[in-house]
């Protein structure tokens, strides 16, 4: 009997080869703030200190991601502010999963419970990502390696094996990077999990409108750590630790910093982010006031021109969030040879 994260893995990859022979023309990844709200203040998050608009109801957003599924998006991650603060955060993740997508939340895994765990794994199949910054609360992120949250997340995958798998999102500053592997180590030796490490971003004023990146460019990495940082995911995956980026990302993530590479970016089209509010939004970092019920009814031409009058204003980040999921899409051949020459 195939199980639900095989046919769920199976309608995502399905979706990808749609889109690439251009059968379908939505998103092949959307990712949606279901609060701006969080309990966490971290110093290089702008959430918390951005203007925040009402959150919509769950029905809007229940809506939104039937609306995304009928364009043949199959991939749909829920961030925050912290998505665990709304008691509702269950009925949109069943409701995602009764769609048979790929559902990814994403939390800071201060308020999971045993109980909250069991309820979500029971749902069918979804990916659990967790925030953790160093082996113990540093000045700039509270989000620290707690044993007794491990040992649980390890318990429930231990009891629903086929119905949740875990990611572990670290981001790397100039103050945590040389943790970076005992930090690792620590949480791979106790739970059956795979990474997600990005370095920090700070935006390149304290005034700029950020929906993620605060000003913070004492936090930065600079050339240097970035070639090692690079140098030590490939070491960690070698010694068969997943790692959700491929190694082809980090090789342009290196040569960006150099300034020899300019991000491809494909948001607005491949990708989409939904604000709390029910806005479209250029990526992660940057809204627009364009409504997303009015957005999904054009055609994907006008979709992709009225993106563009955001762009390249703000199109200086790097993040694997739109990048690694659509750039498979753009480039079948060379995402797939890539996997060979970045080893």
């Amino acid at each position: 009997m195939v199980n639900k994260k095989t046919t769920i893995l199976r309608n995502l990859g399905l979706s990808y080869f749609k889109r690439i022979l251009k059968v379908i023309n939505g998103p092949v990844f959307v990712s949606a703030f279901f609060t701006r709200d969080c309990n966490y203040n971290c110093h290089y998050c702008a959430t918390s200190k951005s203007q925040k608009n009402p959150d919509i109801s769950i029905k809007q957003w229940k809506n939104i991601v039937t609306n995304v599924y009928n364009q043949g998006c199959r991939f749909f991650t829920i961030y925050g502010g912290e998505p665990t603060l709304r008691s509702d955060l269950g009925e949109l993740l069943r409701h995602c999963i009764d769609l048979n997508m790929h559902t990814h939340v994403v939390t800071n895994g201060s308020l999971l419970t045993e109980r909250l765990l069991e309820e979500f794994a029971s749902y069918g199949y979804l990916v659990l990502g967790i925030g953790i910054d160093g082996l113990s609360e540093t000045s700039f992120s509270p989000k620290k390696y707690r044993p007794e949250l491990i040992n649980l997340l390890q318990s429930i995958k231990e009891r629903y094996p086929d119905n949740i798998d875990y990611s572990i999102h670290v981001l790397t500053t100039n103050e945590n990077i040389t943790e970076l592997i005992p930090l690792i180590k620590a949480i791979n030796n106790n739970l059956d999990c795979r990474f997600s490490i990005d370095p920090v971003h700070s935006s390149s004023s304290a005034d700029d409108q950020y929906q993620f990146r605060s000003f913070c460019p004492e936090l930065l990495l600079d050339k240097n750590m970035m070639s090692r940082l690079r140098k030590v995911i490939i070491n960690l995956k070698r010694q068969g630790i997943q790692i959700w980026s491929p190694n082809a990302y980090y090789y342009y993530m290196n040569k960006w910093y150099n300034r020899k590479y300019s991000w491809d970016c494909a948001a607005g089209d491949l990708y989409y982010a939904i604000n709390n509010d029910g806005s479209i939004m250029l990526c992660e970092d940057v809204n627009t006031d364009i409504e997303f019920n009015e957005f999904i009814q054009l055609p994907r031409k006008k979709r992709v021109n009225l993106i563009k009058k955001f762009k390249f204003e703000y199109c200086n980040c790097f993040k694997p969030c739109y990048w690694n999921p659509t750039n498979f899409v753009k480039h079948p051949i060379r995402s797939f040879i890539y996997q060979y020459r970045f080893k």
